[in-house]
């Protein structure tokens, strides 16, 4: 049996999940945004603010944007990060818009998706405001 300390499955995840925000996880606060006027920002509401562990991964990706001479691709290099939380984490559901600010460096981004990775996690493609630290 995988994980014989649980009764199933899904409970041994957990454990996993736990063991990924020891080892790669990194505090955050998480601050819930109101909503606004349609295609308006919504208002912070940094009195409903958590702090919690959170892992944060980048990985780079090319996007293909035309072409130089009508043949050559011109390929720009990018990243998409991201985060994952554990899925009882947050003492409230993570929605589009909401902030995400890394306390180590101060980068904060705002929420894009919030998906399920099917198994313990919550996986959030995020959008960075302002300038990356240079320390990252």
């Amino acid at each position: 049996m995988l994980f014989p300390e649980t009764g199933n499955w899904r409970q041994g995840m957990q454990h996993v999940s736990a063991a990924i925000d020891e080892t790669f996880g990194e505090v955050v606060t998480v601050t819930p945004m109101r909503p606004s006027k349609p295609n308006f920002p919504g208002e912070p509401e940094p009195e409903k603010a958590v702090t919690v562990v959170a892992v944060f991964t980048s990985p780079a990706r090319e996007i293909v944007m035309g072409t130089a001479d009508g043949v050559t691709p011109v390929v720009i290099s990018t990243s998409q990060p991201c985060f994952s939380f554990g899925k009882d984490v947050l003492p409230f559901p993570l929605r589009q818009g909401y902030r995400v600010r890394t306390c180590r460096l101060g980068e904060e981004f705002e929420v894009n998706d919030v998906r399920s990775d099917g198994v313990a996690r919550i996986v959030c493609p995020v959008t960075q405001l302002g300038k990356q630290s240079e320390r990252r």
